[in-house]
């Protein structure tokens, strides 16, 4: 199969002690197309905690057991010595620094995702397509369960929410967003900027409170939501299939940062995925680009209502 692009680029994985999901992520990437021309670079992060230790082992051994049988053009493992966690230096952080370290792209995941067979083939013609649009700042996989308009395309961009639910970026991208992020002077001089405000009201309150989360300095951590502020007081799209390519199983109490499997977790853990081998980008990506920009407003599950915006206000000045 003719895949578009003559260089693929490198998965990370990040991951500690939840077996079965990792287990599962990496043999759906296994059944990606271009599996067998795609090196991964899994972070074995050591147990802080005696509670790690059984799902450590588990994948630690699983890992040892595929070494021969996978069908990935490599697959590397790098074992921390210590607790990594999260955070500017954490096991992610690192693993993505290693990688961009000779590579100009990369594909991210947690170790909680399964993927359509077309992944692979969507994020890596995605990097190739967008390379030198600086509007753009990744290629999602995932698309959310919103009523999106579409027109014949089968990929949309938009500029509310970023997915970090496998994803695929560019090493400038990613040194520009790192600088940015970390310099007190520059979240300053947007916050100063009118412009700023207007364009984080329009993506929601809660863009809003995550901006002024970051001017006080109580997120030191680059996740989803710190990126959906980017890309929105820059004015930069991801770029996004309308036919999803990513289910996310963590939202059943297992992860960091998904708990609570209710109704929101239902959604998300059987969120139908393409089943396709392969994906073709046709259309602009701009089509009811304004009518889907609301759409993703009004259906976020991340809107704030204005009272508890207020709420959160005087939390924040308290």
């Amino acid at each position: 199969m003719n895949s578009g692009t003559e260089n693929f680029a490198p998965v990370i994985i990040p991951t500690l002690c939840r077996y079965e999901h990792f287990r599962d992520c990496l043999e759906s990437l296994m059944g990606c197309t271009h599996a067998d021309e795609t090196d991964v670079y899994v972070g074995l992060d050591y147990p802080a905690k005696e509670a790690h230790w059984d799902g450590y082992r588990k994948i630690s051994d699983y890992l040892d057991s595929i070494a021969d049988s996978h069908n990935f053009k490599s697959l590397n493992v790098i074992r921390r010595e210590r607790n990594y966690g999260f955070g500017p230096a954490g096991n992610t952080s690192e693993l993505r620094r290693f990688v961009l370290s000779f590579s100009d792209t990369l594909i991210f995941t947690e170790d909680d995702n399964i993927f359509s067979p077309a992944f692979l083939d969507y994020v890596n013609k995605g990097l190739d397509k967008f390379r030198t649009d600086s509007s753009v700042l990744a290629i999602n996989g995932y698309r959310h369960f919103y009523g999106v308009k579409s027109d014949g395309n089968t990929f949309f961009r938009q500029n509310v929410d970023f997915s970090a639910w496998g994803y695929g970026i560019w090493k400038d991208r990613v040194e520009r967003y790192t600088k940015e992020l970390s310099d007190r002077n520059y979240l300053m001089r947007k916050a100063l900027n009118p412009l700023t405000w207007v364009r984080l009201y329009r993506n929601g309150l809660n863009r809003c409170l995550d901006f002024i989360a970051m001017l006080r300095g109580r997120s030191n951590r680059i996740t989803d939501n710190t990126l959906s502020v980017y890309m929105a007081i820059n004015g930069m799209d991801v770029v996004m299939p309308c036919e999803n390519l990513v289910r996310n199983m963590g939202w059943d109490n297992s992860g960091e940062n998904c708990r609570d499997a209710d109704d929101l977790g239902h959604c998300h853990m059987t969120q139908p995925m393409s089943e396709r081998d392969d994906f073709e980008f046709a259309g602009t990506g701009f089509e009811f680009y304004r009518e889907n920009r609301r759409i993703y407003r009004r259906e976020s599950y991340g809107r704030v209502r204005f009272s508890d915006f207020i709420k959160r206000i005087l939390k924040h000045l308290s």
